[in-house]
């Protein structure tokens, strides 16, 4: 029997992330992407086939979609998040195949139902879980009439009605500005913009001090049978286009003391996904009064979310891997058969995502679009860090630039720290952004001064965050961070003599300056390498000759400024690109020490060759003082 072969219709760190779990299982995997590798393809050479799309629209087109999958003979299609992660129409056309495509996700009646957030609302409060008040509204005078309630008042929110999590909200404070809400640009782009079906509902707001934003995750076999792993709290959020979630965490103490506050939501969100025999990962989201315990439920996001990564570091599972493994051609695989059906206990750790996204905080968090250079990268590492991002590429299929172009979310990697308690995963996450190097020129503008400020704030370390809280402390968090923009290292005493002659091997961006060599490497007339120069563009090699230093050339005298460092191993190995008068365009080199060199004052040595019998090797360098011939 043929291993499984999913389609992976999304792009990016999600695309990334569910085809390492896939391969790891053996299945067979398709990507898909739309233009070069630097700008939407770095995901792609994870799979083993790897489709273009004619336009970015394709990843949202159900037939497209369809025919992909049929065409390269594939037995599933997983939909990451977004996209059409949350498409009954792309279930149904799967299931109506023959034969049919798995959809590795819930059933289309479970993502209609869960889509419809008044149906999803409705559901829940037949199964008597508590909900926040809120109808379908159509007009100004809707949200009035709803709003004069007795158990509603401002404030109110204004809801797309399905989509994702998050998408289209208004927060209306007031009568008065309903009218405004209504036919503001915002309105007509968010709301209604973000709703698939174009219609939007109006809730009553919980927020403010004391609310905090809880999503229970849930994992279900399609039997019935269905299990929980706790907890995590995305509160520290902005509220605009879509939520933006800044660092999210999951504690082994609990988000909402005590332990016991979240029993209920997780009672709730199993006897939900138990009534839809819910099948696959899925995220039940509440808003919880810290202080009184109050609780409701909100919606049903019927995917792998963003945020399953804290999930998986604090009860130590892959949930890809288990998602997978729960649509396998097996007609058997339950909760049970995989040893997931067993209520998990309380994490005994903490974990804490951090999204780092190229938007720029100073100017409305806009998109901050360019080009990033493999050299321009450095990510934290250490114990208790995970870092999952698209800024990335197989060593066989090797890319050193990505863009960051207009077509697609501003995430470029997500931070994942995790420690023994709350107090150490934040010390994690604060060295983990201050070991970060993104972006040596500053063109791309990130949010890192952001999501440190928050975790530098006294009120992330006492637990006193709550919905709002982010947007009331922005400005403060910002104005912390401007003196430490981007936490780069500051300068060491006692290691500057070293640091000015020995460069670390990092590379420099184009443009930036160049590393030094090592101080026991210095070059010396008489050395003798093979320079290989090819076009940037290309991999055309336009000379590959020994170019001995001090030689004489006698039509021109040409110069070479190297502008950037691909490998740093000197004299041994240099590698990157340079600017010469050899060529208008940049040229990619490759420099390698050949196996004679001189090195250091007046003497030198020559490289024995360990393949040569007529070759002794010295077993430490020295000088030679004397020899007898015999």
């Amino acid at each position: 029997m043929l291993a499984p072969k999913v389609l992976v219709a999304n792009r990016g760190e999600i695309a990334i992330r569910v085809l390492r779990s896939a391969r790891e299982l053996g299945w067979r995997t398709v990507a898909l992407y739309t233009t070069e590798p630097a700008l939407d393809a770095s995901h792609a050479t994870y799979a083993d086939e790897a489709v273009k799309l004619s336009d970015v629209a394709q990843y949202m087109d159900v037939a497209a979609i369809v025919e992909i999958a049929v065409t390269n003979h594939c037995t599933h299609v997983h939909p990451g998040y977004g996209f059409l992660s949350e498409s009954p129409a792309l279930a149904n056309a799967l299931a109506q195949l023959q034969p049919p495509i798995t959809f590795v996700g819930p059933t289309a009646d479970t993502l209609r139902l869960a889509g419809d957030k008044v149906l999803s609302r409705d559901l829940a409060a037949s199964l008597g879980v508590q909900v926040a008040p809120g109808i379908r509204v159509k007009s100004s005078d809707d949200v009035r009439s709803f709003a004069s309630r007795s158990e509603v008042h401002y404030p109110v929110m204004i809801k797309a009605l399905d989509g994702g999590g998050g998408r289209g909200i208004r927060f209306v404070n007031e009568a008065s500005g309903v009218e405004e809400a209504f036919k503001s640009q915002f309105f007509d782009r968010r709301c209604m913009g973000e709703s698939p079906s174009g219609q939007v509902f109006a809730e009553k707001a919980l927020t403010g001090p004391g609310w905090k934003h809880i999503e229970i995750q849930v994992i279900g076999d399609g039997t019935g049978a269905a299990n929980h792993f706790w907890e995590r709290e995305c509160s520290v959020q902005r509220r605009c286009a879509r939520r933006r979630n800044i660092p999210k965490d999951s504690r082994g103490g609990s988000i909402t003391s005590p332990r016991s506050a979240v029993q209920p939501l997780v009672a709730a969100s199993l006897k939900i996904a138990r009534h839809l025999r819910y099948k696959g990962l899925g995220t039940f989201e509440f808003l919880v009064n810290a202080s009184t315990y109050e609780w409701v439920f909100l919606e049903i996001n019927p995917r792998v979310q963003v945020e399953h990564t804290i999930t998986e570091e604090v009860m130590d599972v892959d949930l890809v891997r288990a998602q997978l493994l729960l649509f396998s051609p097996s007609s058997n695989t339950t909760l049970s058969s995989l040893s997931l059906a067993s209520p998990p206990p309380p994490p005994s750790s903490t974990s804490i995502q951090l999204r780092l996204t190229a938007e720029n905080p100073e100017n409305g968090f806009s998109l901050s679009p360019g080009t990033i250079y493999g050299s321009d990268l450095q990510w934290p590492a250490g114990h208790g860090v995970r870092i999952d991002t698209w800024l990335s590429s197989t060593s066989s299929r090797r890319i050193s630039s990505w863009v960051v172009g207009t077509d697609f979310d501003s995430l470029l990697a997500k931070i994942i720290v995790r420690g023994g308690s709350f107090d150490e995963a934040t010390q994690k996450a604060q060295r983990a952004l201050r070991e970060l190097t993104f972006g040596a020129d500053g063109k791309i503008k990130t949010n890192i001064n952001v999501l440190i400020g928050v975790l530098d704030h006294p009120d992330w370390r006492s637990g006193a965050i709550d919905t709002l809280w982010l947007e009331r402390h922005l400005d403060t968090i910002l104005g912390l961070r401007k003196s430490d923009a981007r936490g780069q290292s500051k300068e060491i005493p006692g290691l500057r003599d070293i640091l000015d002659l020995q460069q670390e091997d990092h590379p420099a961006s184009p443009g930036g300056p160049m590393p030094t060599s090592g101080a026991n490497t210095l070059l010396q007339p008489g050395s003798l390498f093979y320079l290989t120069i090819s076009p940037s563009s290309t991999s055309t090699s336009l000379s590959s000759a020994p170019l001995a230093s001090g030689s004489v050339q006698e039509s021109k005298k040409h110069t070479l400024t190297l502008t950037s460092i691909a490998h740093n191993a000197f004299p041994e190995k240099l590698s990157g690109v340079l600017q010469s008068t050899l060529s208008p365009t940049p040229l990619t080199f490759s420099l390698s020490q050949s196996a004679s060199a001189a090195i250091g004052g007046s003497g030198g040595f020559e490289l024995a060759d360990p393949n040569d019998p007529q070759q002794v090797a010295a077993p430490l360098t020295g000088r030679l003082s004397k020899y007898t011939m015999r």
